[in-house]
């Protein structure tokens, strides 16, 4: 008989718990008491998660702390998980792909769904102890070194691969989702410049009203390279870092989003958005470097050192439409979350000044 899949978070109960473990295959003998603790209220609209504190008879031991995941209960928000394919692409790629990372992610004690996708959950290894990215702060460059080796090494597991190539849950580039963007684009494109006007050089604007006109055309021709497994959220805050040994070792939390593209939906906004702006400009195309030469000694990645630039200088551009556009779409609960918008958006402007990406528009099919 299968287990019965929570739908709220009171249902992860000390019963539930330990069939869950035993069905998982460890003996950790019977759950006695749990206590749970919500964590990250406010920071993501599509789901809700818990701490749960974990006893055990005398004698057995288990871990103390791990987590749980569902959907939102948000009767409204809910439809749209669904719709959006987050919570089936999680629990698929715990299901068909996490095995076959060799990077470090919370390792699932269960992982279940319902035949529609409705409902979800997953019972995750507890990794708050390490040290956790600050997307704010920004990367330092320890950390963006092992970041972009991290990304280099998911990109190159699955490039060509006809195994990606045959999981039709994830989605490529051009998905039907991805198509509708150009037109949130330009409707938000006005309160974008109404919030946000005063962070953008003066002859930048009419630029980019020029490039959201085509990023359809963009996202059609970046999905015909679409060639690997993308995580498409690869953000400090979904990043965290084990200090234990010489160099730190990235740790990778939240695949609602995977995806199927070049690797530039991930190196881009990081690149772009994660890094203090002084540190990006002066450290971005070595990292790119050291991403390239990941790819390159696992015979995959792009041919040249000069198209991967060109790639990630032209998604630049996409990315900071797609922030601002996010900027006045999200709900910002709290000064963290303002601030935090301000800093993406002036980092994300600098890159495409900096980089000269405005050179890109118009050039799709050159």
């Amino acid at each position: 008989m299968d287990l019965e899949i929570p739908i709220s978070l009171d249902d992860f109960n000390s019963q539930w718990l330990t069939t869950a473990f035993e069905y998982d295959g460890r003996d950790y003998g019977p759950v006695t008491e749990v206590r749970a603790e919500r964590i990250a209220v406010g920071e993501g609209f599509l789901g809700e998660l818990a701490r749960l504190y974990l006893s055990y008879d005398e004698g057995n031991e288990g871990p103390q702390t791990v987590i749980a995941k569902i959907p939102t209960t948000d009767g409204a928000l809910k439809p749209l998980g669904v719709m959006l394919g987050v919570y089936e692409r999680e629990s698929l790629f715990y299901e068909q792909v996490a095995s076959k990372l060799e990077i470090r992610i919370p390792e699932a004690y269960y992982n279940g769904r319902d035949s529609d996708n409705a409902n979800y959950a997953l019972l995750l290894e507890d990794v708050g102890h390490y040290r956790s990215g600050d997307h704010l702060a920004g990367a330092n460059l320890p950390d963006a070194i092992s970041v972009m080796e991290t990304a280099a090494n998911i990109h190159a597991r699955w490039w060509d691969s006809e195994e990606l190539t045959a999981m039709e849950w994830v989605p490529p580039l051009d998905s039907p989702i991805n198509m509708g963007l150009q037109g949130l684009y330009e409707q938000s494109w006005p309160t974008v410049m109404d919030t946000y006007g005063h962070l953008y050089p003066d002859w930048l604007p009419s630029k980019l009203e020029e490039f959201i006109p085509e990023v359809s055309s963009w996202l059609i021709s970046w999905a015909e390279q679409s060639r690997t497994l993308t995580h498409n959220d690869f953000r400090l805050d979904n990043l965290l870092f084990d200090d234990a040994g010489t160099v730190p070792k990235v740790v990778v939390i939240d695949f609602q989003l995977v995806g199927r593209g070049d690797g530039s939906g991930d190196i881009a906004p990081f690149l772009g958005c994660n890094l203090d702006i002084d540190l990006r400009r002066n450290e971005e195309i070595s990292l790119l470097q050291k991403y390239f030469d990941v790819m390159q000694r696992n015979n995959a990645g792009h041919e040249t050192f000069d198209d991967l630039v060109r790639q990630i200088d032209t998604a630049h551009l996409f990315w900071l439409v797609n922030w601002g556009n996010t900027a006045v779409t999200a709900d910002q609960p709290n000064e963290r979350a303002v601030n935090l918008f301000n800093a993406v958006l002036q980092r994300s402007i600098a890159t495409v000044v900096d980089r000269d990406s405005v050179q890109y528009i118009g050039t799709m099919n050159d």
